[in-house]
């Protein structure tokens, strides 16, 4: 169990610090407002952070443990985005647009293109419940080009759904109470 986080911040980097009271071969799963984001050895982890947002560490003595079992639900939605790289020679960065409820398109992030990468991942900023999201990943030549988008979506946040309908009624002469849907 962990039994201390320690968070500093130096301007956007924050540095975390967990104390765990297990022992031997300790494994932290690190996650940023019930989002997992990554899995160390170590208990020590560090991350750029542009926004206020809840820090969770989990420690296991499980290497194999699914982070997604782990995760708590209880925080603002977030997404991760995943793709593999574009092949075409001269791709200079992907460009990572987000829209939310049919809107104008949102610039999230510019990842420049590594030759050495064979997949990327950007982490989204919180989501509004009961929204509808749509990404794109635009990969742009090093003329500036847009090359051919990858869509991600649409995807409907729900996070917080509305509580279910309950017709409740009361026998007095059974004694018997009956909850049923409507």
């Amino acid at each position: 169990m962990i039994t201390s986080l320690s968070v500093r911040r130096q301007g956007d980097l924050v540095l975390l610090a967990a104390a765990s009271d297990l022992t031997g071969a300790v494994v932290y799963h690190w996650f940023l407002d019930g989002v997992w984001i990554a899995r160390t050895m170590s208990p020590t982890y560090s991350l750029t952070l542009l926004e206020q947002a809840r820090i969770d560490v989990v420690d296991t003595l499980d290497a194999a443990a699914d982070p997604a079992g782990l995760a708590s639900t209880s925080y603002p939605a977030r997404r991760r985005l995943w793709w593999v790289r574009s092949l075409a020679g001269d791709v200079d960065h992907y460009r990572v647009e987000q829209q939310a409820g049919g809107g104008d398109w949102q610039t999230l992030a510019e990842i420049a293109h590594d030759d050495e990468l064979w997949s990327y991942d950007v982490l989204t900023g919180r989501l509004e419940d009961l929204t509808t999201y749509t990404w794109r990943i635009v990969p742009v030549d090093r003329a500036g080009n847009d090359g051919t988008p990858l869509v991600i979506g649409p995807e409907l946040v729900v996070r917080r759904p509305d509580a279910p309908e309950y017709q409740v009624t009361f026998n007095s002469g059974t004694g018997r109470v009956t909850i049923a849907a409507e």
